[in-house]
């Protein structure tokens, strides 16, 4: 959460971000890459009681850690990024289906978030700052975004950043902007 290396010869140092990868579904991997092959232990490719249910099922966080920051229930779903080295965070009830947001914050630009309706937290978000000439209360955000093994329009950045829960990222950054608009 916070870039930062957590001990060993780099500790506290900044960490090299990595390309941006893409959670998602076992079944829409397998229709993307049929013959994708799964790596198995003893034979086993799937656990029987996986030991994140439980906690994907209630509102309790990790060891019931408190969250002093009450802008959005602590299990409330996000997607989060550094802008600048600004934290921010836009909840997945504002982008579901793709959204554009403009925000001072995004120098003179705007946001492109999308979110497939009905994604799990298994699934991946995707954000990029578009170019401000493109008129959010006229334009589709769906009809902007380039398929998987498109290449980006002129003029868009992608903006690395996760899902996870509220809890989770604001612990670690307090004066995090939450764009919920």
């Amino acid at each position: 959460m916070t870039s930062k290396a957590i001990g060993g010869t780099l500790d506290k140092k900044d960490l090299v971000e990595l390309p941006v990868s893409e959670k998602t579904t076992w079944k829409k991997w397998r229709e993307r890459y049929p013959d994708t092959r799964v790596l198995s232990v003893d034979g086993k490719e799937h656990i029987e009681n996986n030991p994140y249910d439980n906690y994907f099922s209630n509102e309790k966080t990790f060891r019931n850690m408190e969250v002093k920051d009450d802008r959005l229930p602590p299990k409330g779903s996000i997607f989060s990024f550094l802008i600048d080295d600004r934290p921010v965070a836009v909840p997945h009830t504002v982008f579901a289906g793709g959204k554009i947001l403009r925000s001072k914050i995004f120098g003179g630009r705007h946001l492109l978030i999308f979110r497939r309706p009905g994604a799990s937290m298994f699934e991946s978000s995707r954000a990029y700052l578009i170019p401000a000439k493109i008129d959010p209360e006229k334009t589709d955000p769906a009809g902007l975004l380039p398929g998987p093994d498109e290449a980006l329009p002129p003029g868009f950045e992608p903006i690395a950043g996760f899902d996870t829960f509220w809890y989770n990222w604001v612990s670690v950054h307090p004066e995090t902007a939450l764009l919920k608009k």
